[in-house]
């Protein structure tokens, strides 16, 4: 099947002709399936490319190579040829699907590894007419890779019969001569398979436990922002770290924030927040007026303060709180937004707080709340979600908000949990019409969830796998 030129499909993306590299053309190669009767048919040809370069072609300024790939086998390595910063990619020269099913849900995945850690890698499929032009929705999901194996997956819900889905993996604004290597890309009808197994193999098993599924945003939302924390540190051009902090006095919580291994770290892509409790009191700071002799708990703070904010938006986590029922007491977890400029509003996406052993609350109640301010002049607003029976909060789910003028919607792993707009809440369009950053944090003690009992199990972790902030 002839390409036509990239141009249009690269959209904001700055390579806008193709280079057709390596091997000859697939004329005539068909859907792959594999092996097993009832395995699911894997539409991209020469998936593995144990073939060589066979039905791929790169981006401007992609230079394309024979890589190696996952398990010692062979994979495709994409190379910024250009002298300046710039996007490369991979292209399937013949669309993967030829034939969509209208209403059919295609899953789309591929194994990265960046040659540099920080790496943003996206994986794009995009449904076009018999002419090649796109069709008015497309679906995209970003990675932000390590040096390590990641599986990627984005899905896309065909509009029409007849048409076709292109599939790309793109790396986002390379540096000259950086690189990343691509292997095992799969594009599935998951509404026709939806009972067999997956074509692609699964990710190596570690002690870390496995996050939940990705929700696929609503159509219309394009990812704006992202930290997948898969680098070998705290990315510091997008999260303040507090430390030797006493933030929280004011709620009357008690931990020290600190920035340190110890209490806030990435590794194996996930960021996780550990509260401590100490062997030995800790000075926070020079001027602890509450705890002048040390304190017994340490935990950690971050935020985009000074680094990013947001007017508007889906704001997404997936994370694994340690709300364990009984052994959690005193810890409070939450991920949450505050003005850029200081003043009214404040947007909490998660909160929940622990629980000891005698307490009729339970732990797999969480709370979405708005604040005008801290004063008073209008009350908080506040509902209450509990997850699903057989579900608990101390493993992974995906919390998000979306804000929109004159509206918050809150969602729990797609469900969703919570709303507010004008006719519920007169003074929204007074307290959110700004921007706003993110923080990340989890307290110890404070009013709300109370003091840390001798049930509550230390350390505790929160961990979250990713943050993504969609924009319409």
């Amino acid at each position: 099947m002839r390409k036509r030129s990239l141009k249009k499909t690269l959209l904001a993306i700055t390579a806008t002709s193709i280079v057709a590299v390596g091997g000859s053309s697939l004329t005539g190669l068909t859907a792959q399936a594999t092996t097993g009767s009832d395995a699911a048919v894997n539409f991209v040809a020469n998936d593995t490319f144990n073939s060589g370069l066979d039905g791929w072609m790169g981006g401007a300024e992609t230079k394309m190579t024979s890589g190696e790939g996952r398990d010692a086998t062979q994979g495709v390595r994409l190379t910024n040829t250009s002298s300046a910063a710039t996007s490369v990619m991979l292209n399937d020269r013949s669309n993967a699907v030829s034939n969509t099913v209208a209403g059919h849900t295609y899953e789309a995945t591929a194994w990265v590894r960046s040659e540099t850690a920080g790496q943003s890698v996206l994986l794009r499929l995009l449904e076009e007419d018999a002419g090649y032009d796109v069709i008015d929705s497309q679906q995209t999901h970003q990675w932000r890779t390590g040096t390590a194996w990641k599986k990627i997956t984005t899905n896309y819900t065909a509009t029409r019969a007849a048409s076709s889905i292109d599939l790309h993996v793109l790396a986002l604004n390379m540096q000259p001569e950086n690189a990343v290597v691509i292997d095992d890309v799969s594009l599935i009808d998951t509404t026709e398979n939806s009972s067999v197994d997956r074509p692609i193999a699964p990710p190596t098993p570690t002690s870390t436990p496995t996050p939940t599924a990705t929700t696929t945003p609503p159509a219309g939302w394009n990812l704006a922002w992202s930290d997948e924390f898969n680098g070998s540190g705290i990315d510091r051009t997008k999260w303040k770290v507090d430390n030797l902090s006493t933030y929280g006095d004011g709620n009357n919580e008690v931990a020290c924030l600190m920035d340190r291994p110890e209490n806030v770290k990435t590794a194996d892509g996930l960021l996780t927040i550990t509260a401590r409790k100490e062997s030995a009191p800790v000075a926070c700071g020079t001027n602890d007026s509450r705890f002048p002799d040390g304190r017994s708990f340490t935990s950690a703070m971050l935020s985009t303060k000074d680094k990013i904010d947001f007017e508007y938006g889906r704001f997404e986590i997936s994370a694994k709180t340690p709300l364990t029922q009984g052994t959690s007491k005193g810890l409070w977890p939450a991920f949450w937004m505050r003005p850029a400029s200081g003043g009214i509003g404040e947007l909490d996406i998660l909160e929940a707080v622990g629980t000891s052993k005698a307490d009729s609350l339970s732990a797999n109640k969480l709370v979405h709340t708005i604040h005008y301010d801290y004063v008073g002049t209008h009350p908080q607003q506040a509902t209450t979600y509990t997850l699903p029976t057989g579900t608990t909060a101390d493993g992974f789910h995906n919390y998000a908000v979306e804000w929109a003028p004159g509206s918050i919607k809150w969602y729990v792993d797609g469900v969703l949990s919570a709303e507010r707009n004008i006719s519920t809440t007169s003074w929204l369009d007074e307290a959110f019409v700004k921007d706003f950053y993110l923080r990340l944090n989890m307290a110890v003690g404070g009013n709300w969830p109370g003091a840390p009992d001798a049930d509550t199990a230390f350390p505790a972790t929160y961990q979250v796998d990713y943050v993504r902030v969609y924009q319409r």
